[in-house]
């Protein structure tokens, strides 16, 4: 069995072209979704928040004694917050740091007594903006 559809309708055709030559080059999609993701990150840190919405492990008295700036947790010198960069290609976007101790502070370090205080990461809200920046990158024109 065969079917076979034309498509006579100009505007049509031309909605069909535009969409096709849109996925020939996410990138512009995916540089919005790493910006989103970037800020949202950024939101994290300034909310002390995990993605999934859980607050940061609390400091110990001990280092809240000998932290010389603030109270606010994975926020020192912000250095860490200010290195949350992406990197968009036309077939993804990767978010996230170059400093080495982020992991750390993602994941936890166990010789050193540091709880996760995961700060990357995507929930169901993010997953869903995402989807709507491309399904608004598809259907512009």
């Amino acid at each position: 069995m065969r079917l076979s559809i034309t498509v006579n309708d100009s505007e049509v055709r031309q909605a069909l072209e535009i969409t096709q030559n849109r996925l020939k080059s996410l990138r512009p999609a995916f540089a919005a979704a790493g910006e989103y993701l970037r800020r949202q990150t950024e939101m994290r840190f300034k909310n002390e928040v995990s993605p999934d919405g859980q607050p940061f492990a609390p400091l110990t008295a001990a280092y809240l004694k000998r932290k010389n700036r603030g109270t606010k947790i994975l926020t020192r010198l912000g250095t860490l917050r200010g290195s949350i960069t992406y990197d968009a290609t036309d077939d993804q976007v990767e978010i996230g740091t170059n400093l080495i101790y982020a992991r750390a502070h993602q994941y936890g370090y166990t010789p050193r007594n540091l709880p996760a205080r995961p700060f990357l990461g995507i929930n169901d809200q993010d997953a869903n903006e995402i989807e709507a920046i491309f399904a608004d990158y598809l259907e512009s024109s």
